[in-house]
């Protein structure tokens, strides 16, 4: 037990640190029950050295070294003792504890997991003869496991305290090349079904190669204010598809194996410099695309679009990766749009070169080919402009209703009619907003008439939007009928875009100071 009690001064703290300094497990938040995989993991290396076989070993794996693969053992041991709240040092209470037999590893790892998935509520609970908790028996059962790995490696004449150094420092080693850039690791996407069940993983060339479905990500970046959209100019070196700079979505690209879709703002840091939370964005659409480019490269994608409006310019795209991206464009949604329908055959644009700014003429030759026959750009861009055109007709809406309630408080005259009725009216509903074109005699004694359009949403109305008094019941039933043929014949974005220009753009009446208030509010 002494050497057990010396291991723990020199190295307990070295343990904790070591698992603490990988970002994996930051990253992950390991918990008691991935802890325990990791140990079964260790466990299967310690048996592949001691009882080694072709017809178990992995192809082109070697695990020859038993001290890294005990210290391994020992290390998870530490640190699911620190997450169980266990004293390591309280090991000395099992100082007549003996036993060296590996098999003991594989009983004892056993009941240890059982105890543990008891207390996350995984398995019924049990009682255990001779503890009177959980967590005294997963202390006991964690305690002889490092007891009989630790006799082991006296069996086998090894110097834990030595070996467990060596461990530590070619992790450490491990740490600094990856962080450094110095070791490159092969990239791994997770793979799916065709109905995106998850079924493993793979390298991100071999998922092309062999046709695996697996996700990707995409995200179009706009500036409202000015309607204007970003391009990446791809570096055609990155993947060796294409032979020239071509224009895609503003970033995008693979989820590696165990990112979510949360995840993917990664690539948008990564290929704009840019840092984005994902509650930032917008969800467009989602597709499934399956073609075969060559014959050695095959697209099986479940692709995830979203978009993100942020008050950018072109300079604000530095610090990108020039492995990926040559540069950014930034050209006009609308213009786009135009180009993609072949209304026009040029547009122009403006282009980052290093710190400058320049103006371009981009042709539809200038965007990927592929993406622009699938009609992936024309379908993301109108999609875009929608959302927009649907957010800017609520906030007209919403500044609309305000307006009408306060004017309807100040002059209620102007809305109530105590000797007037209604004479005609035609009720429409367009997507959830409902329309009623009136025709009100003001004042039943005379020829008066008010005309206008009364629109309600989520059963708040507002009234006499688009009004007109007539004296004359020819003029009253002409503009009736133009109103009605409006309301017909228009999206809902035209009518209260019609309703919302008439009171603020057209008006050459003075503009009460609510009227004022609105205008400073918002320039459309």
């Amino acid at each position: 037990m002494k050497d057990i009690i010396k291991f723990l001064d020199v190295h307990y703290k070295n343990a904790l640190k070591l698992v603490s300094d990988f970002d994996i497990t930051k990253k992950k938040k390991w918990d008691p029950q991935i802890y325990l995989n990791e140990l079964y993991v260790q466990l299967g290396h310690v048996y592949n050295v001691l009882f080694s076989n072709d017809n178990v070993n992995e192809n082109q794996r070697k695990i020859d070294n038993l001290g890294d693969e005990l210290s391994d053992v020992l290390l998870q041991l530490i640190n699911l003792a620190k997450i169980m709240n266990i004293d390591m040092y309280e090991i000395k209470e099992l100082k007549d504890y003996s036993y060296d037999n590996i098999n003991g590893i594989s009983i004892l790892l056993g009941q240890l997991t059982e105890a543990i998935m008891e207390i996350y509520d995984c398995r019924f609970r049990k009682d255990r003869v001779g503890f009177d908790t959980s967590h005294e028996f997963v202390k006991d059962r964690l305690f002889k496991l490092f007891i009989i790995t630790y006799n082991i490696s006296k069996e086998y004449k090894l110097d834990m305290i030595k070996e467990f150094s060596d461990m530590c420092k070619d992790a450490n080693g491990f740490l600094k090349r990856f962080r450094e850039g110095k070791r490159k690791t092969a990239e791994y996407v997770d793979i799916y079904d065709s109905k995106e069940n998850l079924l493993g993983y793979c390298e991100k060339t071999k998922a092309h190669e062999l046709g695996c479905w697996h996700r990707v990500f995409g995200c179009l970046i706009y500036n409202s204010k000015n309607n204007k959209v970003y391009f990446q100019l791809k570096n055609p070196k990155h993947n060796n598809i294409h032979k020239k700079e071509l224009l895609e979505i503003t970033a995008g690209g693979h989820l590696m194996a165990g990112e979510t879709l949360e995840d993917g703002v990664r690539e948008i840091k990564e290929e704009t410099g840019l840092k984005v939370n994902f509650k930032e964005l917008d969800f467009i659409k989602k597709r499934k695309i399956s073609i075969k480019v060559k014959e050695d490269y095959i697209v099986k994608e479940f692709q995830y679009f979203y978009s993100l409006n942020k008050e950018v310019k072109l300079k604000d795209f530095i610090n990108y990766d020039i492995n990926e991206v040559s540069s950014f464009v930034e050209l006009n949604i609308k213009d786009v749009i135009k180009l993609l329908n072949n209304k026009v055959e040029q547009i122009k644009g403006k282009k980052i070169i290093g710190n400058k700014v320049v103006k371009v003429n981009i042709s539809i030759k200038d965007f990927d080919k592929a993406f622009v026959k699938d009609g992936l750009y024309l379908s993301l861009l109108t999609k875009l402009l929608n959302k927009r055109g649907v957010k800017e007709m609520n906030k007209k809406i919403k500044k609309l209703y305000k307006l009408t309630e306060n004017q309807k408080k100040a002059n209620p005259e102007q809305f109530y009619f105590d000797n007037g009725q209604v004479c005609n009216n035609k009720d429409y509903e367009k997507d959830n907003i409902k329309y009623s074109v009136m025709k009100v005699n003001t004042d039943i004694d005379t020829s008066n008439h008010l005309v206008y359009l009364l629109i309600v949403l989520k059963n708040k109305s507002i009234p006499q939007m688009l009004v007109k008094e007539f004296k004359t019941e020819r003029g009253t039933e002409k503009y009736f009928k133009e109103l009605c043929n409006m309301i017909e014949n228009n999206s809902n974005d035209d009518i209260i875009d019609k309703c919302y220009t008439s009171i603020y753009d057209n008006t050459s009446k003075p503009l009460s100071f609510i009227n004022r208030l609105f205008v400073r509010e918002e320039k459309i």
